[in-house]
C-alpha cells in the first residue's frame, strides 16, 4: 500500500494521529485519493468528540470511511455514529466491557435484543441498532472484498462488525416498532390532509398580519428619527374587519428603555445607557416593540392579539428557556409546549421548538430575552419574527404543493440555473431545479405562479435585509454539502449563513402555532416537513386518484413501493392547491417566438407534446403543473395536478349549473352511473371554489394598509 502522507489533507489528521491505527488514516480510493479527505468535517468533529477514544474507535472509523467512499450522505454516516456508538456505550457499561475482544455480539448485542437489558428501551431503538449494525457489517466486508488485496483484507478485519447469526425475523419488536411508526405517521396524516388548504390559507393571512405590523413598526421608527421625539413612542392601528382588533404598541430603543425603568438596571448600565456608550452605543443600539393590549372593535368578546405573543409571554422561544427557570416555572412552559404537541412528555430532555439556531430568525436579542419580566406588555423583535413567518410561508407553500423533501427546499437558489420560467402559448411556466435524495443530477420540480409570488417576497425580503440589490452567494450548509461545494445565492439564508434544518423548522412552527390538529385519538399533531410531505402523497393518490408510478415521479422517489406507503388512504378528504399570479422573476425563453421559427417537423413535434404533457395548458379552473402524461385523462376537476385560479372562478361556477343540467338528464335516462359523475364533478368544482375563496380573502387583505395613529 502506498503512503503519501503529504497529499493528506484533512485537518482532522492531525487529531487521529497515535489514536487510531495509522493504515486506516492511509486508506486510499482506486484513484489514490484519501479516504479521510471524503468524510465531511461535521461527521469527523463527532468522532472526534466523542468516539476516538473508545475501543471501537477503528470499528467506526473504518465503517465512516466506507460509507464515505461510497458516497453515502451525512445523515447516514451520522446514524453510524449515533447508533451504534450510542449502544456499544450501554452494552460496554452494563457487562463491564473494556475492550473489542471482550464483545461477544452473540451473547452481550443479543440480550439487548431480546429486552434482557434496558427494558426502559423502545422496541424501535432496538430494531434501529440491528438494522444499522448489521447492515454495516455487510457493507464494509463486501468493500473490502471489492477494493483492496488479500493481505489489506487481512488486515482489516480485525477491525470489521462481527456479523451475528440472527436478523430481524428472530424478534419481535421489528414488526412491532415499524407498525407503530407507520400508524403514528399515517394518524398524523389524517389529521392534517382535509385541512391543507386551510393551512396554506392561514399561513398567507398571519403573513399579512405580519406585514401590516412590519410596515407600522417601521413606520413608527420613522416618526421617532424624524421628529426626534422622545421614547417610547406609543401607537395603535386597526386590523381588517375579518378580525376587528385593533392593537396597541409602544416603540422603545435600548437607551430610552434602560432610562425608563432605572430601577431595574445597575448604576453602570445607567450610566452607560445615558452616554451611550458600551452595549448602549448607537451602532448596537436598535428599535423593539412592547405589545400592549388587543382589543375588540365591534363587540364584547375576548380579542386574541397576534397569535404568537403566547410564545413571547411564557418565554419558550429560543434555545435556552429552561435555564435559570424556577421549578414552578420549567413546569408551566413544559405543560404548554406538550399541549400543542412539541417534545415527548415521558422524556427528560426539554424541547426547543422555536429555537432556530439562525442568527436574525425568530430568536430575540438577548436585551430583550433579559428584560421581558421588566416591561408592563410583551417585548419583541419586529424584524426577526417577520423574516421567520416570510420563510414559513415559502416553505409550506413549496412543501404542499411539490411535496418536496427538505434538503431539495434548501437547495433554491436565486439563479437562473435554478429557478427557470418559460414561456409557451403567452404563459409562464415555472420550476426549480434541485438534487433529489439519492441521485447526483438535477432534476426540475415544477412551482405554480403563487410559489413565485412568495420567491419574490422573500428576495425582496433579503434585499432589504442585506441593503443590496443583489443576493450575496454563501455556503451550502445543508445535508450533502459536498454537492454544492461552491457559494451560491440561496434563498434560505440570513446574515450571510444558509439554513440548517432547525430554521425551517422553527419557521413553520412559529407560521402555524395555535391552529390545531390533533388524531382520531386525541392527541396533538405538530406540524413537520416530512409530515407534509406524506399529506401530499396521500391527497394525491387517494383523493385524486393519480397512479402511485406519476406520484413517485412528482416525488423524485425511485422506489415504487415507498410511495405506496406515503399515499396509504386516510379517512379524510381535501381541496386542492393554491396558486395565484405574480410579475415574473427571472429570465424566459419564448418558446412561442421559437416554435414560429422552427421547421415544420419541430412545430409538430411540440403539438405532440402538448397533448402529453399538462404543465403548457390551461385547463378548467386553473393551471396543470405537471410535466408528466396527464394520469387523470384530461379530467381535470379535482386534478392535484392542477392549481386553481380566482381568475378563472367563473369557469367553476358554470361547471356546477351544467352539472345539474346532465343530472337531470341522465336521471331521466336511467344512466345512474352517469348521475353519479356529474354529482362529483359538482362536488369537484365546489371544493376548488371554497379554496379560490381563501385565496381571494387573503389577497384583499394583501392590500389593506392600515393607518397608523401615534399617542404622543
Amino acid at each position: 500500500m502506498t503512503v503519501l502522507i503529504d497529499k493528506l489533507q484533512s485537518p482532522f489528521y492531525e487529531q487521529l494521529v497515535g489514536r487510531v491505527d495509522e493504515q486506516l488514516l492511509h486508506l486510499q480510493d482506486v484513484r489514490g485519493e484519501y479516504l479521510l479527505d471524503k468524510v465531511i468535517d461535521r461527521n469527523m468533529k463527532y468522532y472526534v468528540r466523542n468516539v476516538v477514544d473508545k475501543p471501537w474507535n477503528n470499528h467506526i472509523l473504518l465503517a465512516v470511511l466506507v460509507y464515505a467512499d461510497k458516497n453515502s450522505g451525512v445523515s447516514t454516516i451520522e446514524h453510524i455514529y449515533k447508533d451504534l456508538h450510542t449502544r456499544l456505550n450501554n452494552l460496554f457499561d452494563v457487562f463491564h466491557l473494556s475492550k473489542m475482544a471482550e464483545f461477544d455480539v452473540e451473547t452481550h448485542m443479543y440480550q439487548y435484543f431480546k429486552g434482557s437489558i434496558y427494558k426502559e428501551h423502545s422496541d424501535n431503538m432496538r430494531r434501529v441498532l440491528l438494522k444499522q449494525y448489521r447492515s454495516a457489517s455487510y457493507k464494509v466486508k463486501k468493500w473490502l472484498k471489492l477494493k483492496l488485496n488479500s493481505d489489506q483484507q487481512s488486515y482489516f478485519e480485525q477491525y470489521l462488525f462481527p456479523m451475528p447469526s440472527y436478523d430481524s425475523r428472530d424478534f419481535s419488536f421489528t414488526k412491532s416498532a415499524i407498525e407503530q411508526a407507520q400508524n403514528t405517521r399515517k394518524s398524523e396524516t389524517d389529521a392534517i390532509v382535509p385541512l391543507l388548504p386551510q393551512i396554506r390559507a392561514e399561513g398567507h393571512f398571519r403573513w399579512n398580519q405580519l406585514h401590516r405590523l412590519r410596515q407600522a413598526f417601521l413606520k413608527a421608527c420613522e416618526e421617532a428619527q424624524t421628529t426626534k421625539c422622545a421614547l417610547p413612542l406609543e401607537f395603535h392601528y386597526d386590523e381588517p374587519e375579518r378580525i376587528g382588533e385593533r392593537f396597541y404598541f409602544r416603540l422603545w430603543d435600548k437607551h430610552s428603555f434602560v432610562l425608563h425603568h432605572q430601577d431595574q438596571f445597575t448604576a453602570s448600565s445607567l450610566k452607560a445607557a445615558s452616554n451611550r456608550t458600551g452595549a448602549y452605543s448607537e451602532e448596537k443600539n436598535n428599535y423593539f416593540v412592547e405589545f400592549i393590549k388587543a382589543e375588540r372593535l365591534n363587540d364584547d368578546e375576548e380579542a386574541e392579539g397576534l397569535w404568537f405573543m403566547q410564545l413571547f409571554e411564557m418565554g419558550v422561544i429560543g434555545g435556552g428557556w429552561y435555564q435559570n427557570a424556577s421549578d414552578d416555572e420549567l413546569q408551566q412552559k413544559r405543560e404548554l409546549l406538550y399541549s400543542w404537541g412539541y417534545g415527548d412528555e415521558s422524556s427528560t430532555i426539554n424541547p426547543v421548538p422555536f429555537n432556530s439556531q439562525q442568527k436574525g430568525i425568530i430568536t430575540p436579542s438577548a436585551f430583550i430575552t433579559r428584560n421581558q419580566d421588566i416591561a408592563e406588555g410583551i417585548l419583541f423583535d419586529v424584524e426577526p419574527i417577520y423574516a421567520g413567518v416570510a420563510f414559513g410561508l415559502l416553505a409550506l407553500d413549496i412543501f404542499t404543493t411539490t411535496g418536496a423533501r427538505l434538503n431539495e427546499l434548501l437547495q433554491i437558489n436565486y439563479s437562473k440555473e435554478c429557478i427557470k420560467s418559460v414561456k409557451v402559448d403567452n404563459k409562464l411556466h415555472h420550476s426549480f431545479y434541485a438534487i433529489p435524495k439519492g441521485r447526483d443530477e438535477f432534476e426540475s420540480f415544477y412551482i405554480s405562479d403563487q410559489t413565485m409570488k412568495l420567491i419574490a417576497k422573500v428576495v425582496k425580503l433579503l434585499k432589504y435585509h442585506y441593503s443590496a440589490t443583489k443576493i450575496p452567494s454563501v455556503e451550502y450548509r445543508g445535508e450533502r454539502k459536498h454537492l454544492f461545494p461552491k457559494p451560491k445565492p440561496y434563498l434560505f439564508q440570513y446574515n450571510n449563513k444558509s439554513f440548517k434544518n432547525n430554521a425551517i423548522y422553527s419557521c413553520l412552527r412559529v407560521l402555524l402555532h395555535g391552529l390545531h390538529f390533533e388524531t382520531q385519538e386525541g392527541k396533538a399533531v405538530t406540524i413537520k416537513t416530512h409530515l407534509l410531505r406524506h399529506a401530499f402523497a396521500t391527497e394525491a393518490v387517494q383523493r385524486q386518484k393519480l397512479p402511485i408510478d406519476i406520484v413517485a415521479k412528482i416525488l423524485h422517489q425511485r422506489d415504487v413501493g415507498v410511495t405506496g406507503y406515503y399515499s396509504e388512504p386516510t379517512p379524510s378528504q381535501v381541496a386542492q392547491s393554491v396558486s395565484d399570479l405574480h410579475d415574473v422573476i427571472s429570465d424566459y425563453v419564448d418558446l412561442d417566438e421559437a416554435v414560429l421559427r422552427s421547421p415544420e417537423e419541430l412545430q409538430q413535434e411540440l403539438e405532440e407534446y402538448k397533448e402529453k404533457v399538462g404543465v403548457f395548458n390551461n385547463v378548467l379552473g386553473g393551471t396543470c403543473v405537471t410535466d408528466f402524461v396527464c394520469p387523470t385523462k384530461m379530467q381535470c376537476l379535482g386534478c392535484q395536478a392542477k392549481v386553481p385560479q380566482p381568475e378563472k372562478k367563473h369557469e367553476l361556477e358554470e361547471v356546477i349549473e351544467l352539472s345539474k343540467d346532465m343530472e337531470k338528464r341522465f336521471s331521466k335516462m336511467n344512466l345512474p352511473v352517469e348521475v353519479k359523475k356529474a354529482k362529483a364533478m359538482r362536488k369537484h368544482a365546489r371544493n376548488e371554489l371554497k379554496e379560490i375563496d381563501l385565496i381571494e380573502k387573503y389577497r384583499e387583505e394583501q392590500n389593506y394598509e392600515p393607518h397608523i395613529r401615534f399617542d404622543k
